[in-house]
């Protein structure tokens, strides 16, 4: 099993969140020309943003069991 260290310890959601909307973009983009392909491309990479989605989150996962949020925060302490 191959083993992954990312460099960064808290990682950025923005890469993923562009990625997501470029993916829907493609996407849309696909249907307006009735290409099949670009709308699968779309998906394709909707579904690898997904994907890097989950492994951010494993990622940060601290795994303490204390809340992360402020205590200023809707449920926060």
């Amino acid at each position: 099993m191959a083993v992954f260290i990312l460099g960064a310890s808290d990682p950025s959601a923005a890469p993923v969140a562009a990625l997501i909307a470029f993916g829907a973009i493609v996407g849309i983009v696909g249907h307006l020309a009735g290409s099949r392909k670009t709308v699968v491309a779309g998906i394709a990479i909707l579904f690898i943003a997904t994907v890097l989605m989950i492994a951010g989150a494993y990622v940060s996962y601290e795994g303490s069991g204390k809340d992360l949020r402020p205590c200023d925060a809707p449920g926060g302490c």
